[in-house]
């Protein structure tokens, strides 16, 4: 059974790409104009001190021009991902990364220059000019980081490094998206084909000895290429290593938390209380191994994915799981329900066919005059449901972010996004729990919680350590390859597995390969801290009804106009405080506990 190619995928099982732009064509006569826009941003090098009107056109035309590139760049990402093998696609992406480069170079001097000004200056320019109160927030951010801003020629050079020193990625994805190739296996006496985008209904089968093949197989193929991923790998940690150390930061990790605000407690609370509650999750791990007639493989809780079910999942299709989704979304009000549901159901916001080429995983992805548009592959079950109802919960976060605020305040941080992802994840969970009516149904919702929670409490704290640890070692000086990856990897999961669990080494190991979140320097924690975040905030809307939601939506509408951890106290929650952290694993261990008296 192979998988279809692009063209022969339903419509309506594919996103509306065409309403970015409508069609190739259409998108390279977007893309020859930025050298153009690049030229009348450059118009303004040295002129932002001039007056308060002159300050203004120059951040205006800034933030128009790269909203228009991020709709270009979001418009040749989309294509890749649904067909990594099409090197038309591929070359659009590449095309776009050297021109962004070169836009950013040209945008390089409002740092250093803003910098420059002095605090009397800037209020005057202010009050002179009104209309610049709303960048007041974003000049509070750039000061703060004042001695992280370089010159004028470092912050240009710096920008243009950007697209070589960010070609490992592109390496990666090339990997696995087009050159990486998976045994087929046998399902039901046919031959299928193991692929990013089907795995994850195989690692999920009842069927042991499939799970079994599918996890050997897809493993087996990211070993081929174990030592050319960990060097892209290796020069992905190096770029971050050297622009931390050209920002004058003490470290990756610093310069990481210090542009989102985030004190480092919050970072080290986190894995504190993750080492507190392992407890926890060796007691989890024990009732699966016991309710698998004590037998529990690597193959049946890859990290990667869900573990292997105790009961099937009750099957639903993409029609039902969008009304389910909204459903549960209901506390939230008409103002959040009836977008999503046009995007459900009328405005093709998700792609979410099969087909051959395309990635793996799940995103969100949207801008400024674009609808939110959605990535992943549908399996027919509860684990497909929850990845829609969480990547839903990013599209309205941009949804509302870009609905209401400037250009310069619509992207927010991924401390903040992964709240909203996880917060639909409760609510609908919620719902549907309420409504189980029998042992088996709540069974199966209670493991889709449990998938949610082993990705987000196990297997992300667990690879913070991995990449905390990373940085450190390349920043001591030495290296990091795949020996390294894999036997530490090995190591930090053992421990969580409590003994529980029967290791295969090697592919275990292997699971490095699968996150490409590691490109994305320190972006694995926050997860952890969204997950604890969200699960406290549904809390609050469940119990406290409209005052609570009404605080939501605006920390939604917030986008990056507050601090993240400024804009969820506003919200209700504390981040400083190792308390919502806390509150998450709570709400694991009950679930642990339920899980006990219903195996």
């Amino acid at each position: 059974m192979s998988l279809p190619k692009r063209s022969e995928v339903p419509k309506e099982k594919t996103w509306s790409v065409e309403t970015v732009f409508a069609n190739p064509t259409e998108w390279r006569q977007a893309l020859e104009s930025l050298p153009a826009s690049a030229g009348e941003i450059g118009k303004y090098a040295g002129r932002l001190n001039e007056s308060g009107t002159i300050l203004f056109e120059a951040l205006e035309l800034r933030d128009r021009i790269m909203m228009e590139a991020y709709k270009i760049s979001m418009y040749a990402s989309l294509l890749a991902s649904i067909e990594g093998t099409n090197t038309i696609y591929s070359s659009m992406n590449a095309e776009m990364a050297s021109a962004g480069a070169q836009l950013s170079g040209a945008a390089a001097f409002f740092g250093p220059e803003l910098i420059a000004f002095d605090d009397a200056k800037l209020e005057q320019f202010m009050r002179d000019e009104p209309k610049l109160e709303i960048y007041k927030h974003y000049f509070d951010e750039l000061r703060s980081q004042g001695k992280h801003v370089r010159s004028f020629e470092v912050e240009t050079l710096l920008a243009q490094a950007s697209d070589p020193l960010g070609a490992v990625h592109g390496i990666s994805s090339a990997v696995n998206d087009a050159d990486m190739k998976f045994k087929s296996i046998v399902q039901g006496g046919q031959e299928v084909e193991v692929s990013h985008s089907s795995v994850g209904e195989y690692l999920s089968d009842t069927n042991a000895d499939l799970r079994r093949a599918a996890f050997e197989a897809y493993a087996d193929g990211h070993l081929a290429f174990q030592n050319t991923l960990a060097a892209t790998l290796q020069g992905s940690v190096k770029s971050y290593v050297f622009r931390a150390r050209a920002r004058n930061y003490g470290s990756s990790l610093e310069m990481s938390l210090a542009r989102n605000h985030i004190p480092l407690r919050v970072y080290e609370n986190l894995l504190k209380t993750f080492e507190e509650y392992q407890p926890v999750w060796h007691k989890y791990w024990r009732l699966r191994k016991q309710a698998m007639n004590g037998e529990l493989r690597t193959s049946d809780v890859p990290i990667y994915e869900s573990p292997a079910p105790l009961v099937p999942s009750t099957k639903v299709t993409f029609l039902e799981a969008s009304h389910l989704i909204i459903k549960g979304m209901e506390p939230l009000g008409a103002e959040y329900t009836d977008p999503m549901r046009k995007g459900l159901l009328e405005q093709r916001w998700v792609d979410w066919g099969q087909n051959q080429g395309k990635g793996a995983g799940a995103y969100s992805s949207g801008a400024q005059g674009t609808h939110p548009f959605i990535f992943m592959s549908w399996t027919d079950d509860l684990y497909s449901l929850s990845t829609l109802a969480h990547e839903l919960g990013h599209s309205m976060h941009s949804y509302f972010s870009n609905a209401t605020q400037p250009a310069i305040y619509t992207e927010y941080s991924m401390f903040v996004a992964e709240v909203a992802s996880n917060f639909n994840q409760a609510m609908v969970r919620h719902d549907l729990l309420k409504s189980a009516t029998n042992k088996t149904a709540k069974l199966a919702l209670l493991e889709e919680a449990f998938s949610n929670f082993h990705r987000y409490l196990f297997v992300m704290p667990t690879l913070a350590q991995l990449e905390r640890e990373m940085f450190e070692r390349v920043e001591r000086g030495g290296s990091i390859n795949a020996p390294f990856l894999s036997e530490r990897l090995v190591e930090l999961f053992s421990e969580g597995y409590g003994g529980a669990v029967e290791i295969d080494t090697v592919r275990l190991g292997a699971s490095w390969m699968n996150f490409g979140h590691l490109y994305s320097p320190f972006y694995v924690y926050q997860y952890a801290t969204g997950i604890a975040a969200a699960n406290a905030l549904a809390a609050d809307v469940l119990t406290e009804g409209e005052p609570a939601a009404k605080r939501y939506l605006d920390f939604l509408k917030t986008g990056s106009s507050r601090y993240p951890i400024d804009a969820l106290k506003q919200a209700g929650i504390d981040m400083n405080s190792s308390e919502p952290v806390q509150r998450g694993f709570e709400v694991l261990k009950s679930m642990v506990d339920e899980l006990e008296t219903v195996i």
